[in-house]
């Protein structure tokens, strides 16, 4: 699945997130669906060319070459001898993987807990993803999270436990993503199914990433999903039902 995709199904999942918390600050609201979209890309950061490994130049390509090694390096001491021998690419193994989704959760739990500037900085990034490759709008729109998540950090100090558990369903809402692509993903590890470890299991109606099917049919769908998303999140449909309601 795309990078536009994952952010897309990120943010629909925010959303309704932001909606089932209707008690909360309407600033923690506000920060859960940006980082929701952000994190849904985090994943991919075992691809050197993906937009998260692109959002910090060299930093994150570096990182990004570093986790594939250690990817590859983990698929081969752990696999099974049903599994593929000659795997050479780290992408689609470890980080997307349900361990490593809580592990993405729990380094933001750490950050968030530790000092409101490194969960601010955590973030911060998290929100920049979703506007990463928009030059000046992108690091206005990260300044601006920052600012938000700092506040956030600093005065709602009893809501952080919400972005630690977002992170994670974010980054397992990716792997759902992939999952839904003929590509797949290793879901099951690091349980052996049918005497492999790593097997790469998809929908029964996965499609091609960048296919035509994802481009004119999955991604126009993702953006109802979002808008009627926010339109319930709103309580626009409520407050529609309650005027008809009260009209008659």
């Amino acid at each position: 699945m795309m990078g536009r995709s994952h952010s897309l199904c990120g943010l629909i999942m925010g959303v309704a997130a932001a909606g089932i918390l209707d008690h909360a600050p309407l600033p923690v609201r506000l920060l859960v669906i940006p980082i929701a979209g952000g994190s849904a890309l985090l994943p991919d950061i075992d691809h050197p060319s993906s937009r998260v490994a692109r959002s910090l130049g060299i930093v994150t390509r570096l990182i990004a070459k570093a986790v594939d090694a250690l990817s590859v390096t983990v698929y081969h001491a752990t696999r099974t001898d049903r599994d593929v021998a000659n795997r050479h690419s780290g992408h689609r193994l470890l980080t997307h993987t349900v361990p490593c989704c809580a592990i993405a959760g729990a380094v933001t739990w750490l950050a968030v807990v530790s000092h409101p500037v490194a969960g601010t900085v955590v973030l911060a990034l998290l929100c920049g993803l979703l506007a990463q490759g928009f030059r000046a709008i992108g690091v206005g729109f990260t300044l601006v999270s920052a600012v938000v998540a700092y506040l956030v950090l600093s005065h709602y100090s009893s809501w952080s436990w919400i972005f630690p558990c977002i992170v994670t369903l974010g980054a397992f809402v990716h792997i759902l993503g992939d999952w839904s692509t003929v590509s797949g993903v290793p879901l099951w590890w690091p349980l052996i199914r049918d005497g492999k470890r790593w097997e790469l299991v998809h929908s029964p109606i996965g499609f091609h990433t960048n296919s035509s099917f994802e481009t004119e049919v999955v991604t126009p769908v993702l953006w109802v999903s979002l808008a009627l998303s926010a339109a319930f999140a709103s309580g626009i449909p409520e407050a529609v039902w309650h005027v008809a309601v009260h009209s008659k």
